[in-house]
């Protein structure tokens, strides 16, 4: 993802605040999952105070990609809120529209972990693949080419250790033959490993915040 990988700041973007202002920055700081943005002063009309907190769209000036994610603003001295600088939360797009609106709980992170997939009516064997991103609704895998849209399978794989092993069922809700990706959607989740997730999900992004504050520092 553009900006938000090691080794790849000082990249110039564009941040897409809908319905509030466009505006240019430069990325000069990022971990993973987060990312500080320096604002082109040219373009700081919009008090950050307003964009806090606010969705946003990271876009290069060259190229395709994109990111999603939340902006915050960074305090300064005497209790005073930066022009010059924004914090980026990324947070991944659903691979598939959900039919009401997605709820706070079901932010998606990245995260690439070895995956154990056994599709139903499988006798024998499994798939072995890796997750892409995760939230409490559903999985975005590499792996499972056999399995087209409305396969039903469990999966395994671990969150934070050997010992944080998570165990699921799921349905094929898209399949992207370009990327041989499938995005599942969890189905008969106990409200235990839903929160489970949720816990997880937010305690990243917290940790990747935590991260980049502590190099602005």
């Amino acid at each position: 993802m553009i900006g938000l990988r090691r080794g790849q700041q000082e990249e110039r973007v564009r941040v897409l605040v809908p319905q509030v202002a466009t505006l240019e920055a430069v990325v000069v700081r990022a971990v993973t999952g987060a990312a500080e943005l320096a604002v082109v002063a040219a373009d700081a009309r919009v008090p950050a105070r307003f964009l806090h907190r606010r969705k946003a769209t990271i876009v290069p000036l060259a190229g395709d990609d994109r990111v999603d994610g939340t902006l915050l603003a960074v305090p300064g001295a005497g209790g005073r809120v930066r022009e010059d600088l924004l914090h980026f939360l990324q947070a991944v797009v659903p691979l598939a529209p959900r039919r009401e609106a997605q709820r706070r709980d079901d932010t998606r992170i990245d995260l690439v972990r070895p995956v154990a997939m056994i599709p139903d009516g499988f006798k024998v064997g499994w798939l072995n693949g890796f997750t892409r991103n995760v939230s409490a609704g559903g999985v975005l895998v590499a792996g499972a080419d056999a399995l087209g849209e409305g396969d039903r399978l469990r999966l395994r794989f671990e969150l934070d250790s050997d010992e944080d092993l998570i165990d699921l069922l799921a349905r094929v809700v898209r399949a992207d033959e370009d990327w041989g990706l499938r995005g599942l959607r969890l189905e008969r989740l106990s409200e235990r490993e839903r929160q489970r997730i949720v816990r997880f999900v937010f305690a990243r992004q917290r940790r990747a915040l935590a991260e980049l504050r502590s190099r602005t520092a």
